[in-house]
C-alpha cells in the first residue's frame, strides 16, 4: 500500500516538476488528471466485469484526443 501511495505521489508531482512549455495550464492539469485516473484504474484490482479495462481504454482515448488538440493548436499557431 505504501508503494502505491508513493507511486501515485510521484506521478502527481511529475506534472509539476516538468512544466509543459506552450501547453496552457488547464490542459496540462487535465492531462495529469487523466494520467492519475489511468494509474488508479490500473491498480484498482479486479476486473470489475470488464468495465475497468473499458474505462482505461476510454482514458487512453481521451489522452489521445488531448494530444491531437495540441497538434492542431500548434498547426494553427494557437501554441508555439
Amino acid at each position: 500500500m505504501k508503494m502505491l501511495i508513493t507511486l501515485l505521489l510521484l506521478c502527481a508531482l511529475s506534472g509539476f516538476a516538468v512544466p509543459q512549455k506552450d501547453v496552457p495550464a488547464d490542459i496540462g492539469r487535465a492531462q495529469q488528471a487523466l494520467q492519475n485516473a489511468k494509474t488508479e484504474l490500473t491498480n484498482a484490482g479486479t476486473d470489475w466485469g470488464g468495465h475497468r479495462i473499458a474505462a482505461i481504454k476510454h482514458v487512453d482515448a481521451a489522452l489521445a484526443e488531448v494530444q491531437k488538440a495540441e497538434q492542431w493548436a500548434r498547426q494553427h499557431k494557437e501554441m508555439k
